[in-house]
């Protein structure tokens, strides 16, 4: 295992995808920090605007994962190692680690990059307690990305299909976080505009059709506070309300995904 990791380690520090989606995070993040209109008020605070980019960045996590896995088929390498005597298991797992490692990567030129707002914002406001919890949340959540991305990427051959299917996944995963929050958003009550003589007026107020209410509601709620990408949403709203849930949720997926991965690719043709 020490060695399989060491060698993965060497290539990830030589990466050109890798490297390239760095690039990529960190300027993007920065860019954002940069354009963000400065409330004349001083009413904007750093907390607003450094994780609003936050759930785009598992696109790059995506690419990244999909180029980099790709060339273990792409040069038989995964055949070698298996030539050379390491089990399917080890082999999969240091592939995961790596993986996990070159996201962290990625977070932090993203995070580097937000911090540009330090400078036009000041400091977050939040306390240094919840700011612990957000950043474990963060790292969690990205460690699942990574696992999920490391189940696709070992278990197909073909890098351009594992690249699209990983970027298509990526962003089904955000729509559907995407949809569940706007769904919870709606509000109970809705009152119309109504055109009178006396111009636009609000109507008198009625029960919302697309309210989400009982049982249904605790789904969605739990639904998004479980999926990395419903986590992403949140965080880039400020409404992280139940972090240990999403924390565990998050560290469920990777035991998951690490599992499930691991016995398919032992049954897996590696020719």
């Amino acid at each position: 295992m020490s060695k399989l990791l060491r060698a993965n380690f060497y290539r990830l520090c030589r990466s050109r995808a890798l490297w390239l989606c760095t690039a990529g995070a960190l300027v993007l993040s920065a860019a954002f920090a940069l354009g963000v209109r400065v409330d004349s008020a001083g009413g904007t605070a750093l907390d607003e605007v450094f994780l609003q980019v936050f759930p785009f960045l598992p696109v790059a996590e995506a690419v990244f994962t999909a180029l980099f896995l790709g060339v273990e088929y792409q040069d038989g390498t995964l055949r070698n190692k298996r030539i050379a005597g390491h089990s399917r298991g080890a082999i999969y797992a240091a592939s995961m680690v790596t993986v996990t490692a070159g996201c962290f990567v990625l977070l932090l030129a993203w995070a580097l990059g937000g911090a540009v707002g330090i400078a036009r914002f000041g400091w977050f406001a939040a306390p240094a307690g919840q700011l612990a919890a957000v950043a474990g949340v963060i790292l969690l959540l990205t460690a699942a990305n990574a696992a999920i991305l490391t189940l696709i990427g070992m278990l197909t051959a073909n890098r351009a299909v594992s690249a699209v299917v990983a970027i298509l996944l990526t962003f089904a995963l955000l729509m559907a976080g995407s949809s569940l929050y706007n769904a919870l958003s709606e509000p109970e009550m809705s009152s119309a505009a109504v055109i009178t003589a006396n111009g636009v007026e609000v109507g008198e107020e009625q029960p919302n059709p697309y309210y989400v209410s009982g049982v249904l509601r605790d789904v969605f709620q739990f639904a998004v506070e479980a999926l990395p990408s419903g986590q992403a949403i949140l965080l880039a709203n400020c409404e992280l309300s139940r972090p240990l849930l999403s924390a565990a949720s998050s560290l469920g997926i990777v035991l998951l995904a690490g599992a499930a991965g691991i016995a398919m690719f032992r049954r897996k043709d590696l020719k």
